[in-house]
């Protein structure tokens, strides 16, 4: 006969309301319900697409199984703990007594289908069912799948005005099974045995009964149709202001998008649908609402100009990107989905100046199992300490970073036709030069000398620069100040072949150029289009876009600074070029860079002075 057990814990430890893994979750209990629910079925799919029905509903006491002895339960581990000071002890219990007295009990029932059930109701250990209902810290999980520290079964309990949950399952074997689960505390058995303050109800020795619970009287399930009921016991959401269904409905949105679009996850909420033919509705329904930047990786996923990527990565599976670019809209972030369907983390740090968005799913099993190993028990990052080799899971995240880094600065340079609105500056930069405005810019240049001040910093170490960071520290590697880079920016000036206030005759491309080839010809580059950007005028960040007139190679950008009284050297920080290979700086001046007629450049660059000014850019190279 089933029944409430409580074991003893046989004169030893206590445990108290503050359970560490209900813990987990009580901050965001209903996004962590959806998250975790949704992934355990996902594991155990048996079909193409997993069905999960959320549905909340009412019972009298009399049915919730075993209520009487809860209610004495309850009672019992208040007057147990009724001498601690601290009052959630005595809080919680005050209202479980209180809801379970009422006339009626609020639930949620949460089945999925299309999967394989809870199998292993029948053994002692090691099984799925025993991890979920008699283990704590243990997942048997393998591969690619989502859980892997076996907390996630406490999310249901965190939701639950008596800590109380019931399973029931028909497993692909065709076994049925079913047991209560209640985490509690310690308290006074009658016998006047201390309890452990987890109980069982089932069969004796806390075996599961071998037949199916029903406590929703309007579900059974079908012949063969397999999976899993979990059933809430005092629900305690059920009278949010806003409907219990929106927290649900908003955290599969976004940590599911990528499963529901799949079509490997259709869910029910209620009434309502979460389905591949319903996101559109649902996007714009929950809009102020939805977290994650849902709303714009719905549309990378259904853009005809998203520009999708697939490759074997490194020899650990296939990964698919697709990137979209856009305005200043887009938070430059790419949403990493693992073969679950299930999204880890919104990938940032890829360029700080391109507008896109981007959806990475990550379907090979072998980088599959590499990144699970590095998930936080929270499923939301990938955490390199949590190797067992942690240079080399370094490694394979950094790969992963600069893939989507080159594919993203490669898009930008194929729709270099596109102008790209950096923080809104669109509107205030014109698309071309503007002759009449450049005239009347020239026309009110004041009489009085701008003097323009260069700090000079003190020796310290040549700088890596990078398109999305604006340079990170390396070794210097070649005497002079040369610098690895991917390339730089500036404003165009026609005439090269000026000298600056120094009397200096203009850098050459390469440093050791005369030494190659004394009588080099370089020919000006000419912009056709140009566009120019301050992103930050405290830290001296900038960004240039010009469309070359002619092809040259081994080429050269050189900056400096406008004054009244002349130009000087522009106190270069650091520069990256979009789009293309390896470059250099020397003093103010970028070597090493390929022009393509029409094709624009794109470039970053930082100077070392903190207020807006003028810049001139001279570029040449040697003909194609």
């Amino acid at each position: 006969m089933s029944e409430w057990r409580f074991p003893s814990n046989d004169y030893g430890e206590k445990k108290g309301i503050n359970d560490s893994g209900i813990a987990t979750f009580r901050g965001t209990p209903l996004k962590s319900l959806a998250r975790e629910i949704c992934q355990n079925s996902l594991d155990a799919a048996r079909a193409k697409t997993v069905r999960i029905e959320f549905n909340a509903f009412d019972i009298p006491p009399e049915k919730l199984p075993g209520s009487d002895v809860l209610k004495d339960t309850f009672e019992r581990c208040a007057r147990f703990w009724n001498d601690q000071k601290a009052v959630t002890t005595k809080n919680f219990f005050a209202n479980a007594i209180d809801k379970i007295s009422a006339d009626r009990i609020h639930m949620l029932r949460i089945s999925d289908f299309n999967t394989s059930g809870l199998t292993g109701s029948k053994a002692e250990v090691n099984t799925d069912w025993t991890n979920l209902t008699k283990s704590s810290g243990v997942s048997d999980k393998k591969g690619t799948s989502g859980g892997s520290f076996g907390i996630g079964k406490f999310a249901p309990f965190a939701c639950s005005d008596f800590s109380t949950v019931f399973y029931s399952t028909y497993d692909e074997e065709g076994i049925q099974a079913s047991q209560g689960v209640s985490r509690l505390v310690t308290f006074r058995r009658e016998d006047g045995q201390t309890t452990q303050g987890v109980g069982y109800y089932g069969e004796e020795r806390n075996t599961p009964a071998f037949e199916p619970l029903y406590l929703d009287p309007s579900f059974t399930r079908a012949d063969r149709q397999y999976g899993t009921d979990i059933y809430i016991a005092g629900y305690k959401h059920m009278a949010e202001e806003d409907g219990w269904e929106k927290s649900i409905i908003i955290s599969i949105l976004d940590s599911f998008l990528g499963a529901v679009w799949n079509e490997k996850l259709v869910v029910y909420v209620g009434n309502i649908e979460i389905s591949k033919s319903t996101l559109e509705d649902l996007i714009e329904i929950y809009r102020e609402e939805l977290t994650g930047y849902t709303e714009r990786y719905y549309e990378v996923l259904t853009s005809p100009a998203t520009k999708w990527h697939e490759e074997d990565f490194m020899g650990l599976g296939l990964i698919r990107l697709g990137l979209l670019l856009g305005g200043q809209e887009m938070h430059r972030k790419v949403a990493m989905i693992r073969k679950t369907g299930m999204k880890i983390k919104d990938q940032d740090r890829i360029s700080s100046f391109i507008p896109f968005a981007g959806v990475m799913f990550i379907d090979g099993d072998k980088i599959n199992r590499e990144l699970r190993m590095l998930e936080n028990p929270e499923h939301t990052e990938w955490q390199v300490a949590r190797a067992e080799n942690e240079i080399q899971a370094r490694a394979l995240l950094k790969s992963l970073n600069d893939y989507i880094r080159q594919k993203v600065e490669e898009l930008a340079s194929e729709n270099g036709q596109e102008d790209f609105d950096a923080a809104g500056l669109g509107t205030l930069l014109p698309d071309e030069p503007d002759e009449s405005r450049n005239q009347a810019k020239e026309e009110s240049v004041t009489d009085k000398p701008v003097e323009i001040k260069k700090t000079i910093p003190p020796k310290h170490q040549a700088q890596t620069a990078g398109a999305s960071t604006g340079g990170t520290k390396g070794k210097d590697i070649k005497k002079g100040g040369f610098v690895e880079g991917d390339s730089v920016l500036g404003y165009i000036h026609k005439d090269r072949h000026r000298r600056d206030n120094s009397g200096q005759d203009p850098y050459p491309v390469d440093i050791d150029v005369e030494k190659k080839n004394g009588s080099s010809k370089m020919q000006d580059i000419i912009p056709q289009k140009l566009r120019i950007m301050c992103m930050d005028k405290n830290s001296g960040k900038y960004v240039v876009m010009f469309v070359p007139d002619a092809d040259g190679v081994n080429g050269l950008i050189e900056f400096e600074l406008s004054a009244e009284a002349g130009s000087y050297p522009a106190p270069l920080v650091n520069a990256s070029l979009i789009g293309q290979g390896s470059v250099k700086v020397f003093g103010n001046k970028l070597t090493g860079v390929d022009f393509r007629k029409g094709i624009p450049i794109k470039v970053m660059l930082q100077i070392d002075y903190s207020d807006y000014c003028s810049m001139e850019v001279s570029a040449c190279a040697d003909k194609k």
